[in-house]
């Protein structure tokens, strides 16, 4: 019977998976505030998995804003804070699809001079106060803990840090109870205070003065983990770190430290003698700075080991000198070859692609896959994720090859990973408009046998004689008959969605055409003609 149970149990929970699987859970999204000559605007971009087809771009103008005395003033994950000459607005980032215009709140008027952090917080009869809105209720907290002489460190949605020129504050906002609580960080000297901003969906930033360093969150809430770099012996100031840009928090100069991936060590503060747990590793080894993607590798006494083995205790064998070896991409080296980590062995092998071959990175979209390639003179080497040099996956090139959305253009024609069609576009001009894409089914089915995920990628192209949609259905550059090339530019995403309404509307454009002649020339010649004739008849009299 517990079989059975636990039988059902795996089956609900693949089924549970199954359903949970949409494309938008693949999506990135990017908010923006656009002030040009036309008035200001808010803008939610979405994008592919693949980073440059469009899923959906929403502009809407802010309706009633002084063009002249507009200024942003701050923003934080789920809102943004501006203000013109008549008040303080808030506008929130998500929930904006409603309506033609963009939704934004008065939380206050302006008054000259008036003093605010972030948008956020505004000192009103000498104390702070925390103002939020929606339409038109307005929240006020008071926070009376807090000193008039205070600035922003990092501001969140529910929580903030900022700091006087004696105390670092931590403020947690519920907007539910609209109570705030603000406490104060100890041991931090405001005047040595860093801030170390990290990868935003790890939700876990630093601050930090000379002797001591906070893990900090966005609810406010913070650790003190000075003990643990005690315990490792760190002795550089901590405010005087590196901070690598990377999904694992990594400082780096002469030593990395790093977050270790999910564990712990054991280890003891050497002020206090205690026994504590150490989430970080520091060693004198050097990151591996990739030309494209995130850290995957560090050197450390000459090997090469993955960024998440704290203990370098699985160094990649490789018959190379791997100090001069740099990091491309992923498992892609680069020496005096590229080099490439074996699929199943902790190898670094040669591809025998000379290092002076060209690298293109790849596009992975849903459902679309175009691998990064190596192209020499003579050749184009494909890499895919398991990449195996003892089997080229490589095609003879007539041509330069270049990168087109989401092909490669060589030989005369479009490669998308699989095959090859040809085109009859002008190979040398030929460039990206761009590319959008239509969700046909956003999410899966719950049951077996329903509809999957599946998108349809619509790409657009131009030459100096024409524009193009590639036809999925013939595999073929369509000509779009009534667009013209010099009228339409790339990567925008209104021109995409008017090329595509277009594409099929038979007729030429009227080009502006020249007939050859030179009038002035022609003129020229006629006036030299006539006073050659008049100077001879008066010669002859």
């Amino acid at each position: 019977m517990k079989k059975l149970i636990f039988l059902l149990l795996v089956l609900l929970m693949g089924q549970l998976l199954n359903a949970s699987e949409c494309y938008h859970y693949h999506t990135s999204t990017k908010h923006a505030i656009i002030k040009n000559g036309s008035g200001i605007f808010y803008q939610l971009t979405e994008k592919d998995p693949n980073g440059i087809s469009y899923v959906q771009q929403m502009t809407k103008p802010l309706k009633g804003l002084d063009l002249a005395s507009y200024k942003y003033t701050g923003e934080d994950e789920s809102t943004f804070m501006f203000s013109d000459k008549n008040g303080f607005y808030l506008l929130p980032k998500d929930g904006q699809h409603d309506g033609n215009n963009a939704n934004f709140f008065k939380i206050l008027a302006n008054k000259a001079g008036q003093k605010h952090i972030n948008g956020r917080l505004f000192l009103i009869d000498g104390k702070w106060t925390y103002l939020n809105a929606w339409e038109k209720h307005i929240t006020k907290i008071v926070l009376n803990e807090l000193p008039a002489n205070i600035s922003n460190i990092k501001c969140y949605s529910s929580g903030m840090y900022v700091k006087s020129d004696k105390q670092v504050f931590a403020i947690n906002v519920d907007l539910y109870s609209k109570k705030a609580t603000v406490t104060a960080i100890p041991n931090l000297n405001p005047a040595q205070l860093v801030y170390y901003a990290c990868n935003p969906a790890e939700n876990e930033d630093f601050i930090a003065d000379e002797q001591h360093i906070f893990s900090i969150r966005n609810d406010a809430s913070f650790e003190d983990i000075t003990p643990q770099f005690r315990a490792l012996k760190v002795n550089r100031k901590f405010n005087q770190l590196k901070l690598v840009d990377n999904p694992t928090v990594l400082w780096w100069s002469d030593k990395v430290i790093k977050k270790r991936e999910g564990h712990s060590v054991s280890g003891r503060d050497p002020l206090t003698g205690e026994e504590i747990d150490i989430y970080f590793s520091y060693h004198a080894s050097t990151p591996l700075l990739p030309k494209s993607g995130n850290i995957a590798y560090v050197r450390f006494h000459n090997k090469i080991y993955p960024i998440w083995d704290d203990d370098f205790s699985l160094p990649y064998n490789s018959k190379t000198d791997v100090s001069k070896l740099a990091v491309i991409e992923g498992g892609l080296f680069q020496g005096d070859d590229f080099y490439y980590m074996e699929a199943d062995n902790m190898k670094i092998l040669s591809t025998n692609v000379h290092a002076t071959a060209k690298y293109f990175a790849g596009r992975y979209g849903y459902g679309m896959y175009l691998s990064r390639a190596l192209a020499t003179e003579n050749y184009i080497y494909f890499l895919g994720d398991r990449f195996d040099p003892k089997v080229e996956n490589k095609m003879p090139l007539n041509t330069e090859v270049k990168q087109l959305g989401l092909f490669y253009l060589f030989n005369n024609a479009l490669y998308d990973g699989k095959k090859s069609y040809p085109i009859t576009a002008d190979e040398e001009t030929l460039i990206s408009l761009g590319s959008f894409v239509e969700v046909i089914n956003s999410c899966a089915g719950e049951m077996p046998n329903t509809p999957q995920v599946e998108v349809k990628y619509h790409q657009f192209f131009k030459d100096k004689n024409a524009v193009y949609y590639f036809n999925e259905k013939i595999k073929k550059l369509q000509v779009v008959q009534t667009a013209n090339p010099a009228d339409f530019k790339a990567d925008d995403y209104e021109v995409l969605q008017q090329l595509y309404k277009i594409k099929d509307v038979k007729g030429a454009i009227k080009k502006k055409t020249s007939s050859g002649l030179n009038y002035y020339a022609i003129g020229g010649f006629a006036l030299a003609i006539f006073g050659l004739g008049f100077y001879l008849i008066r010669r002859k009299s």
